[in-house]
């Protein structure tokens, strides 16, 4: 009897140390939320004057992450990239910038695909 409650109690033991790692492991790696806005501000003959806005949700501090917006022709290849080196708190995070491109590549933007890598 007493063999089956000491089986019993490492099972529930195991049990409960699989879901602490569970718990502890989860949140370090839970991606950033990230919403973006790209807006045309001033268009001329062979340049266009464009701002971007990042807004970007994390539930982890990071040193040193990099934030690429990608601008896509309809095929998917990239055709311009804004790229920037950024360090996040936790909660809410904000950045923005403006950039000038050729008035020939904006007109060719079909999409744009924002990634953020963070290593430390």
């Amino acid at each position: 009897m007493k063999e089956l409650s000491c089986q019993g109690l490492r099972k529930l033991i195991s049990l409960a140390a699989i879901l602490l790692c569970l718990l502890v492991i989860s949140p370090l790696h839970a991606k950033p939320k990230i919403t973006y806005e790209i807006k045309e501000v001033a268009k001329h003959q062979m340049l266009v004057t464009f701002s971007w806005h990042v807004d970007i949700q994390s539930d982890k501090a990071w040193d040193g992450c990099d934030l690429k917006i990608s601008f896509r022709d309809s095929k998917g290849d990239e055709l311009y990239a804004v790229k920037e080196t950024i360090g996040l708190k936790v909660g809410q995070n904000s950045f923005s910038g403006t950039e000038i491109c050729s008035a020939s590549i904006w007109k060719r933007v079909a999409k744009y695909v924002t990634t953020l890598d963070c290593v430390f």
